[in-house]
């Protein structure tokens, strides 16, 4: 009887554990784990299919695209640039010709090429120089009464993704400048711009005359009584120099300052003529033969002016004289017309 109760315990003891170790056993290779392990394995293969492919699109777009679309950037930058020089100078012929105060701007974008991934920018300068004085009005005691002068406006790329493009203004006309090579932006050469009546006319407007004369009766003599003369003087402004990749304004600030009426009989023009300079020389040239022909014209016009001599000057200045009869001095009123430009 003992051993069959013996018997009996271990025979419930393992009727009770068989089937949990059969489960445990069986579960390894159910169905069900086996999708479950197969659905692991591929969601993670998807997702590194997935990073391949961002990465690959990222590499893509940092090696191939981004140098691309900086460079367009950069081109649109640079066609602004233009563009805006291309206004600037109808604004400045504008106020040469109507000779009248007036204050414009022009907004130039000194960089470029800030986009998604990679917001660095190229940069620029913007400068205005004074190019010196063409023309110079001495009106009876000699001291200098009124000038006339150039600016050279030069926006220059520092760094940059595409082109190293700029562009100068000067004397009217547009250059297109890479490294130390300029060339004009509408003409083949600077011969062509020279011998183009659109400089020469740029030119010949910086100065105008307005006379008045009565004829007297007693002398028998048309007489000239008074002579206004505009001359157009274009300077740089306060600020001349800026930098950066931000934009800029390029801005025109013109004022009209009437001198004191001087009653005189000699007026003197010097003109700058140098063969180191030779757009200015042409320049002055366009603006001294106006003068001349003015001049000249009311010689023939008038009977109290006595003469209007040249003299060609040794150390680049050539010199026109009008002399008028000392017995009727004429009053001369000179109109300083000033164009201020300047970067901000």
């Amino acid at each position: 009887m003992k051993k069959l109760k013996k018997e009996t315990w271990y025979e419930n003891i393992y009727a009770r554990i068989a089937p949990i170790l059969t489960m445990n056993r069986n579960s390894k290779d159910s169905p069900d784990s086996r999708i479950i392990e197969s659905d692991a394995v591929s969601s993670v293969v998807a997702l590194m299919l997935l990073l391949a492919v961002v990465a690959t699109f990222i590499s893509l777009y940092s090696t191939s695209y981004i140098p691309g679309l900086k460079e367009q950037s950069e081109i649109t930058q640079i066609a602004t640039v233009k563009e805006s020089f291309i206004k600037f100078s109808g604004d400045v012929e504008h106020i040469v010709m109507e000779k009248t105060p007036a204050s414009c701007g022009n907004m130039i974008p000194l960089g470029a090429g800030d986009i998604l991934f990679s917001p660095e920018k190229s940069s620029g300068t913007l400068t205005v120089t004074d190019c010196g004085t063409m023309v110079e009005i001495h009106a009876g005691s000699g001291n200098s009464t009124a000038v006339s002068g150039m600016v050279n406006v030069a926006f220059r790329p520092s760094y940059t993704f595409w082109e190293e493009q700029g562009y100068t203004w000067q004397y009217g006309y547009i250059n297109v400048t890479k490294n130390e090579k300029e060339i004009p932006l509408t003409e083949f050469a600077m011969d062509d711009v020279l011998a183009d009546d659109k400089f020469s006319t740029f030119a010949e407007s910086f100065v105008t005359f307005e006379d008045k004369g009565d004829f007297n009766v007693s002398s028998g003599k048309k007489e000239l009584s008074s002579l206004k003369i505009d001359m157009v003087n274009i300077i740089p402004g306060s600020n001349s120099f800026i930098s950066g990749n931000n934009p800029t304004n390029l801005g025109i600030l013109a004022d009209v300052r009437e001198a004191e009426p001087v009653t005189t009989h000699h007026l003197e023009f010097n003109y700058t003529n140098s063969t180191d300079m030779p757009v200015m020389s042409a320049f002055s040239t366009h603006l001294a033969d106006k003068i001349r022909s003015e001049l000249k014209t009311l010689a023939k016009n008038y009977d109290t002016v006595q003469s209007v001599t040249e003299k060609r000057g040794m150390n680049g200045h050539d010199t026109t004289t009008f002399n008028i009869d000392e017995a009727c001095p004429v009053e001369v009123i000179i109109r300083q017309v000033n164009i201020s430009v300047s970067v901000s």
